[in-house]
């Protein structure tokens, strides 16, 4: 199992949700139609940073994520 810090640029994203149609399990719209974190993987306080421990599936749509964000606007860090 990998761990990724997850990071959103909320003023990079356009709301396009390609990430929310790739990987639904780690996101989500806001009230403002732009991409952030579910709940189950938040760092406490940001609705736009996360933690997720991946493998498989998860990490696959994660990086799918990530490559396909039409504004670059999703950064995934992998931690050791």
């Amino acid at each position: 199992m990998v761990k990724y810090k997850v990071n959103i640029n909320k003023d990079a994203c356009i709301g396009d949700g390609i990430c929310i149609s790739i990987c639904p399990e780690v996101f989500e719209f806001d009230e403002e139609g732009k991409a952030r974190i579910v709940e189950k993987y938040r760092e406490e306080g940001k609705e736009y940073t996360g933690l997720v421990d991946a493998s498989g599936e998860l990490e696959d749509c994660l990086n799918q994520s990530e490559a396909m964000c039409p504004t670059q606007a999703i950064k995934l860090f992998k931690l050791e």
